[in-house]
């Protein structure tokens, strides 16, 4: 009995987190549709892959013309490099194998292992089929012909490497049996990889500064936070209309109909909705918090993606992360409740509670994918839900129990509380001064802030209403504060009358 009446206080006062934490991540999370990779096409996505987010990016690869190795091997930077090397008439090191002297020309006698070539060390073939290069929308010829990508060595070397990359030239020479000499292999590697820095500079520099690139990233970002936005949203309302339910229910004696159970389900859907307008502030913080961790999670997400792929898990564990973040940097930073300090890190605590719970049923959930039950066509996703919110569930209750109920936790806060936030002591300090002047008009603070409530309610009806409900709008705004018409009779029969005047008192 104890246990029921611990659980009982607990689920009194976090029924609304919890529920909400559960619902949003595993039952709305289907509005948000994450993707391997994230959202935007990254440089290392798609040549790890192959696939693309945008379809013009696609396009531009499928579009980008055949291999032409006159091209790459005649430009005006290629055919300048060779034409100085022909005209030393001297001989010069070979750039791939240390102590070899070779030479540019037709000089009589020399075998193959001194006569010189001049080759691309990132293979022109390689780099024309370059998703990222393409992606990056720089020219093939101009980047395989760059001073750092052009080196010297001898004419047997070159022949046999073909278009094979070093990496995959220097195992070739392994499983053939005929292995390149150590300091040749480490030369090559130095070469390759010197190369390819400044390679892969040019083409990052290219595309993570261009605009297409920040657009995706802008559009991505927007349309993750409004789908998370929704999810939020939508979560909460769904919220206040299972309470506003489970709370008439309960209210019902023993011994009722099911008519009595439907009428009570109708009232309750009608006073959850009710709720949501009357708390229609926190339907649009909801909203915010939720654009502002979506739009969050993807830029991330897209930042990951430039160095290493995110898969569909890890995209779902950054945007949780981001929900918790903002939840919890709205309490901290903002504090709308007007909390005290001890009362701000506690809710912050619950915050991160269920952020950690969800995180933790969702790697339950990933895990039971994986098992055969899990990947079963009918049932598999149905399981994998289930096990995911009981488990999310389960450590919620159980950490807030532990919150709720420590004595340590409860004498940190009561001691904290007595430092009150800036904005706790700001707010006391205008709601001082109102009273103050209340007190000196004699006027009724509790009737006043009624008042507002009602002016408030009857402006956001304006705002929806046509002309004929703006009229009656009109009409009952005048008659609930006790406002004289300031026409008498008919308003059409009163105004077509030249003698008639509006009188407002």
């Amino acid at each position: 009995m104890a246990g029921e009446t611990v659980f009982s206080q607990m689920w009194s006062a976090y029924r609304g987190v919890i529920l909400h934490s559960i619902v949003t991540s595993f039952g709305l999370d289907f509005l948000v549709h994450d993707q391997h990779g994230g959202d935007v096409d990254t440089i290392h996505g798609v040549r790890e892959s192959g696939q693309y987010k945008n379809s013009r990016n696609a396009a531009d690869y499928e579009g980008r013309g055949g291999y032409d190795s006159v091209a790459y091997h005649h430009n005006d930077a290629y055919d300048s490099t060779v034409r100085a090397a022909r005209d030393t008439h001297a001989f010069f090191e070979d750039a791939y194998v240390p102590g070899n002297r070779i030479y540019y020309g037709k000089a009589s006698g020399l075998g193959s292992d001194r006569r010189a070539n001049l080759d691309h060390v990132i293979s022109a073939h390689e780099i024309h089929d370059d998703r990222g290069r393409v992606l990056a929308g720089l020219d093939g010829v101009e980047l395989a012909n760059q001073p750092s990508n052009l080196q010297f060595t001898n004419e047997r070397l070159n022949k046999s490497m073909s278009d094979m990359t070093i990496e995959e030239y220097i195992q070739w020479r392994v499983d053939r049996g005929d292995p390149l000499p150590p300091d040749v292999a480490a030369q090559m590697r130095e070469k390759d990889s010197a190369a390819r820095k400044e390679y892969e500079r040019r083409i990052s520099e290219a595309y993570y500064s261009n605009d297409k690139f920040i657009m995706d990233a802008a559009a991505a970002a927007g349309k993750r936070g409004i789908e998370m936005g929704l999810r939020q949203a939508l979560g909460f309302v769904f919220i206040q209309l299972w309470c506003a339910c489970e709370d008439e229910v309960k209210a019902l004696p023993s011994g009722v109909t099911f008519a009595d159970c439907a009428r009570a389900v109708g009232t309750g859907l009608q006073r959850g909705l009710d709720n949501v307008r009357t708390n229609y502030k926190e339907l649009f913080a909801q909203l915010e918090q939720g654009f502002t961790a979506g739009a969050l999670a993807s830029l991330t997400t897209t930042l990951i993606n430039i160095f290493l792929t995110t898969d569909k898990n890890m995209v779902r564990y950054i945007r949780q992360g981001y929900t918790t973040v903002v939840q919890v940097g709205n309490i901290l930073l903002i504090n709308p409740d007007d909390l005290l300090l001890g009362d701000q890190l506690k809710s912050a605590m619950v915050s991160l509670t269920t952020g950690a719970s969800v995180i933790a049923g969702t790697a339950v959930g990933n895990q039971i994918a994986k098992t055969p039950i899990g990947q079963d066509g009918k049932v598999g996703v149905v399981v994998q839900n289930f096990c995911a919110s009981l488990v999310s569930g389960l450590i919620s209750c159980t950490l807030l129990i532990m919150i709720d109920r420590s004595e340590f936790i409860r004498k940190v806060v009561e001691r904290l509380n007595v430092y009150g936030s800036v904005e706790h002591e700001i707010r006391e300090t205008s709601e001082a001064f109102i009273a103050l002047a209340a007190e000196i008009a004699q006027y009724d603070m509790t009737e006043f802030k009624d008042q507002v409530v009602k002016l408030d309610g009857y402006a956001r009806q304006m705002l929806c209403a046509d002309d004929d409900e703006l009229h009656e709008i009109l009409l009952d705004t005048f008659e609930e504060f006790g406002i004289p018409l300031p026409w008498e009779g008919d308003f059409d029969d009163f105004m077509g009358n030249p003698d008639n005047c509006l009188v407002f008192d």
